[in-house]
């Protein structure tokens, strides 16, 4: 487990990262990685030297990669898990959000062989959260609309310290932020707007769930 900032941590298993907030003796989880880790995660943070306990988990976006370990985790330490409305109605019934778009028959191959390691488990999703609202976490946690690598995608960011948590709205595209694109981004032009709108917020560290910037 890395600290990202005071409070702040990073856990990763296979370029997949999760992000724990640990104060007041609690861990909030944004996101939990594919189901096959969850084991690792779970150690993780019944052995975190804070002594906290997981208190609830918020969820990105409904990609087995982000949510998969959600119903292990959720029953293991009986917390709730949030999410935006739209990817809470995919959650349920354990599905992504979107189609996807593959372009060719790379695509078709590709998915084809990835799709069985992100399945994931349903699991009910207690907490609906939207955009515009501030958590009570690191001293005020705004909810970001970052719709476009799928429909109800969220991105949670802390002005004061500047830490952006972004899900896959910016990934890492020669070294470098980028916006979401590709077969399984659900709309490009949404994507790009919402990476834009993000990046002028000025975000001295991007989690994001497969790349972590410090600018």
């Amino acid at each position: 487990m890395q600290q990202i900032i005071p409070g702040v941590f990073m856990h990763s298993n296979a370029s997949i990262y999760q992000y724990l907030i640990v104060e007041n003796g609690q861990i909030t989880l944004i996101d939990t990685g594919l189901p096959m880790f969850s084991r690792s995660l779970i150690r993780t943070i019944t052995n975190n030297d804070h002594k906290a306990a997981l208190r609830l988990i918020l969820i990105t976006h409904a990609d087995g990669d982000h949510y998969g370990s959600a119903k292990r985790l959720s029953e293991t330490y009986r917390c709730p898990i949030a999410a935006s409305a739209p990817e809470a109605a995919a959650i349920r019934i354990g599905r992504m959000s979107r189609e996807l778009k593959p372009r060719n028959a790379f695509d078709r191959l590709l998915f084809s062989v990835a799709l069985p390691l992100f399945a994931a488990a349903a699991v009910p999703v207690e907490q609906i959260i939207e955009p515009g609202q501030i958590l009570p976490l690191l001293g005020g946690l705004q909810v970001l609309d970052s719709a476009g690598h799928t429909p109800g995608h969220l991105s949670f960011y802390q002005p004061e310290r500047q830490i952006l948590f972004a899900g896959d709205s910016i990934i890492k595209r020669r070294n470098a932020p980028s916006p979401a694109h590709g077969p399984n981004c659900w709309d490009e032009v949404r994507a790009r707007e919402a990476f834009e709108h993000q990046m002028d917020l000025k975000p001295r560290h991007i989690c994001g769930g497969h790349s972590y910037f410090h600018i």
